[in-house]
């Protein structure tokens, strides 16, 4: 009886924002407000329309391309509840195909389940199980775990109005599995309450009632009508089968409230059928008739067969109690009709699920035949890197091979003392860094290719560590290129051409090395200097100090995070900022930063790895282009790291 209404009690994980601020045209205030329309559909899916359109207009003033994305999603999640399933699934399409939807891959998993739901509403069950699996997949392989709920969730839920609990509650467990604390309260109530319906279904009534409480607490916490509404509408039809009316009617009535908070469509039409059903059997026939006419009306809106034919038959008994053959018959042909539809639809649906499941398959090896080229492509590049490692070793080797000779000279050449004394401390500095940093990832590295070249499965073992070995490798060429360029200064010298420089220009271009390490962690890096601020500084020398501070920001910042650099004239400095919202460091930790003989080396918020090198090679450049550094940080509320130029000339 309850399939509509089932349908839209698919999972959907929001946060909710109590208050909405000023309206600021950012990315921040955007994603909330698509965020708080996308929850609406456990309150009052009427409203959503509303602000997903004010996200919409919004995201395409400043070309917020997930802003876009995401409120179009909203937009059809609207039509879903309002009973236009084809219109929902129209949009969707369309932004299924969009060519930047892969960046976004949570996004990808909610559009897949909507449209997986429209084709469900329409029948259409094959296309439904394809697209429910995309979902899955997607949510597997980002480990998104509470899509991972939802999503098996929702496959229980297809299959249990199919009729097949088997399959339907492999589904469920498989969703049950990966609940933990993170898990939203209303997720676990919808399982309790599916797992109510379920048990309905197979007639186990004294579990279904069980269930349904356990579901009902869990859902009262949240204040979702849509939930509280389905739980009291499976409750009341619980009793209806117990023959228990009374009790029925004041569950159904209890929904009837739910159901005018949330104007959910799809759920009053399945309560008017209960209605209906229940004053049937108490022989109020002119309030069952009255019921079961509106009941019929909207699943004619919604062109569900099942709906239609159960309203068919119910009216074909009231219409032969009122001896009004002609209806009477009118009704059973229509009942029959649909049941005929409907068995058989329900023949080719078996097969036809079958070939969906072997279509994804065959989708999904397609996928990963695409990720083993890239693989085979970063083998390339990981010979290469063996290449650059073998020419940083022989570097290693020359300057080592200096200090030697510096070392013997010592004796005759008592003005280069001090010279000589730095020397032996940068070598016994590139050493460390040399054993503690390159070392380790190098003998990962010759051990994967023994692995890869010498057993049977060292394909699969090399795509496996194929990913970790690609970030070892650019954290190594990272720190050889602060090696050499500190060695440089350090052991030869350098030459410095101080020029006037766009330090917006600059950073822009020096932020774009970071974009794939920006979109990974998704942070937004914010690029406020001023166009005309100029500072003077050796080109070289501006690059590997931005390099490494915006690289340090990354790195100590949270996924999600924001990273702003801005600029300012003081007096007669230039000052440039890098400040983020990261971990922050502690006062012990900034005095030991600038302090080669530390040797300070943390893990970023991803593990990623450093070498304390960075900081120290910033301080020499900027020292030798008259400028000067310094940091201010909070523990957990983020760090900003100043630099002091001087002006153009």
């Amino acid at each position: 009886m309850l399939k509509t209404t089932f349908l839209f009690l698919f999972i959907s994980i929001a946060v909710y924002s109590q208050k909405i601020p000023s309206i600021l045209k950012d990315t921040i205030y955007i994603l909330e407000l698509n965020k708080r329309a996308e929850e609406l559909r456990y309150r009052k899916s009427d409203s959503i329309q509303i602000i997903a359109l004010q996200a919409l207009e919004l995201s395409k003033e400043i070309n917020y391309e997930r802003g876009v994305l995401y409120s179009t999603y909203n937009l059809a999640s609207y039509e879903l509840y309002q009973g236009n399933s084809k219109k929902s699934l129209e949009i969707n399409l369309r932004i299924s195909n969009h060519p930047s939807l892969s960046k976004y891959p949570d996004l990808g998993i909610k559009i897949y389940n909507d449209i997986a739901q429209a084709h469900f509403i329409q029948s259409d069950h094959p296309k439904a199980f394809q697209n429910f699996l995309m979902a899955n997949y997607l949510a597997e392989k980002t480990k998104n775990l509470n899509e991972l709920v939802r999503i098996n969730n929702n496959l229980g839920t297809m299959f249990l109005l199919l009729g097949d609990y088997n399959e339907s509650m492999l589904y469920y467990d498989a969703a049950r599995k990966v609940i933990d604390q993170e898990t939203p309260v209303h997720i676990h109530g919808i399982i309790l309450s599916n797992l109510g319906y379920l048990n309905m279904r197979k007639n186990n009534l004294d579990k279904a009632k069980d269930y349904l409480k356990q579901g009902l607490e869990l859902a009262k916490k949240t204040n979702f009508s849509t939930i509280i509404a389905f739980n009291y509408l499976t409750t009341g039809e619980v009793f209806s089968l117990n023959k228990e009316y009374d009790k029925a009617l004041e569950f159904y009535e209890k929904a009837e409230k739910e159901y005018q908070k949330s104007g959910d469509k799809k759920g009053i039409s399945d309560l008017y059928f209960g209605f209906a059903s229940v004053h049937y059997e108490l022989g109020n026939y002119t309030l069952s008739k009255e019921f079961a006419l509106k009941s019929l009306d909207l699943y004619k809106s919604f062109k569900l067969r099942s709906g239609l034919e159960k309203c068919s038959r119910i009216l074909y008994k009231l219409a032969k109690y009122e001896s009004d053959f002609e209806d009477s018959l009118k009704y059973l042909e229509s009942a029959e009709a649909y049941s005929d539809s409907i068995s058989k639809e329900q023949n080719k649906t078996n097969l036809s699920m079958l070939k969906a499941k072997l279509a994804f398959e065959e989708e999904r090896t397609r996928l990963e035949e695409t990720n083993l080229a890239t693989i085979n492509t970063q083998k390339k590049y990981i010979g290469w890197s063996l290449v650059s490692l073998i020419l940083a070793i022989v570097v290693i080797f020359f300057i080592q091979k200096s200090s030697k000779k510096r070392k013997k000279l010592n004796t005759i050449l008592a003005d280069n003392e001090r010279e000589l004394h730095l020397t032996n401390q940068t070598k016994d500095k590139l050493f460390s860094i040399v054993g503690h940093d390159l070392r380790g990832p190098i003998i990962s590295l010759k051990g994967l290719l023994d692995v890869s070249l010498n057993e049977e499965n060292g394909e699969s073992q090399f795509r496996r560590f194929g990913p970790k070995l690609q970030k070892d490798l650019e954290h190594i060429h990272f720190t050889l290129d602060n090696l050499l360029n500190w060695g440089q200064t350090q052991m030869k010298g350098s030459s410095m051409v101080p020029r006037n420089l766009l330090a917006r220009n600059e950073v822009e271009d020096i932020s774009k090395i970071f974009n794939e390490n920006l979109k990974n962690k998704r942070i937004k890096l914010i690029n406020s200097i001023p166009d005309n601020l100029c500072a003077k500084m050796d080109l070289n020398h501006f690059e590997i100090v931005f390099r490494n501070l915006i690289s340090n920001a990354i790195k100590f910042s949270h996924e999600g995070g924001k990273i702003l650099i801005d600029g300012e004239i003081s007096k007669d400095k230039v000052l440039i900022k890098v400040k983020d919202n990261g971990v922050g460091i502690s006062e012990d930790d900034i005095k030991k930063i600038w302090d080669y003989k530390e040797h300070l080396s943390t893990f970023g918020t991803n593990d990623e790895k450093g070498t304390g090198l960075g900081l120290m090679l910033c301080k020499e450049m900027v020292e030798k282009n008259n400028g000067d550094i310094w940091v201010e940080s909070v523990i957990n509320k983020g760090t900003t790291f100043k630099v002091s130029l001087r002006p153009c000339t």
